[in-house]
């Protein structure tokens, strides 16, 4: 009897639990996810609205692990399913935010510099957004997708121009958080002043500088020379190099106005644009919502009110849904 119980023991263990798939509740909402989506496009019609709630109410890590739980449901990727039920802006949008942060923000850096010319204001966007633990995550995600070194790739691709200088002091970055707020703010000063403009002295401290370090040199500045330091950027630079340092401030200054001056800049003209403000939504959109964005979106305007007036239908309410407006 002893002999049967212990070979029914070494049945189960061998044989009946490797068969058992045991998940973690998260993984189980994962799956729970990845269903609704299903159920959202199965069948005649969408339910887009469906979609848009579940994209919004999860981060763009827990968005990459419903699409690998998708994937293992069903058999076939998520984004096949979105590209063929979804249409226009909506699917553009909805495609990216499923595909992960990193793996979004290094094809967008790959987009602004393959074939025969560069993107520049595309380069200019995403470069000056990257801070340092997101720029190491961008960089293996783009050795991944590419088999190349980032740095290296974005490099060769530009030529001169202070803003082209600016992107290469910003990918070495050293930034240094010891120096001295109002001697730093001093030398921004001194740079600006008179005929010319001292445009290293402003790549040298915009690429050293640590953002808690920065935020108290522009905090001195404003408080020394009754000026801001956007407003000096704005008037010794032109072009690429405005946009380029400028993004570069904003970027050191607070992260949220520098995400929500992405929204903005799509408003900006006759027309929006869909892409910009895609891009800044599925980079940005789960980490400043909400009151946050409403907050850092001050200094530009209402994003409730500009969204409201620039956007219309399913895309409109994905927007407002994904920041929490």
């Amino acid at each position: 009897m002893l002999k049967i119980n212990s070979i029914i023991m070494q049945i189960i263990i061998n044989i009946i639990i490797p068969q058992i798939q045991f998940f973690p509740i998260q993984m189980s909402n994962y799956k729970e996810q990845a269903e609704k989506l299903y159920k959202a496009m199965k069948g005649i019609g969408t339910n887009e609205e469906a979609i848009i709630e579940v994209a919004s109410s999860h981060s763009a890590e827990e968005r990459l692990a419903i699409a690998e739980a998708f994937l293992g449901l069903y058999g076939d990727s998520l984004e096949k399913y979105l590209k063929k039920e979804l249409t226009g802006n909506l699917e553009k949008l909805m495609v990216p935010l499923f595909k992960g942060r990193y793996s979004m923000w290094a094809q967008y850096i790959n987009e602004a510099i393959k074939g025969a010319g560069t993107d520049e204001q595309l380069l200019i966007e995403m470069i000056f957004l990257l801070n340092d633990s997101d720029q190491q995550r961008v960089e293996v995600e783009y050795r991944r997708l590419f088999g190349k070194d980032l740095k290296t790739a974005v490099e060769n691709d530009i030529s001169g121009g202070h803003w082209a200088k600016l992107i290469r002091a910003w990918l070495h970055a050293k930034n240094d958080s010891g120096a001295d707020p109002e001697k730093i703010a001093d030398d921004l000063w001194e740079a600006a002043k008179g005929a010319g403009t001292d445009e290293q002295v402003f790549m040298s401290i915009l690429a050293n500088c640590h953002p808690a370090l920065y935020k108290a040199v522009c905090d001195k500045f404003i408080m020394k020379y009754r000026k801001d330091v956007a407003d000096i950027i704005k008037k010794e630079f032109s072009g690429k190099s405005e946009e380029a340092f400028l993004s570069a401030h904003y970027s050191l200054f607070d992260r949220s106005i520098a995400a929500a001056r992405q929204i903005k800049l799509a408003y900006k003209g006759a027309g929006t644009d869909e892409m910009q403000l895609i891009r800044a939504t599925v980079l940005f959109s789960d980490r400043v919502r909400g009151n946050d964005l409403k907050q850092a979106y001050k200094v530009f305007g209402d994003v409730l009110k500009d969204t409201k007036k620039d956007l219309n239908g399913k895309f409109e309410k994905a927007i407002i849904s994904l920041w929490q407006m």
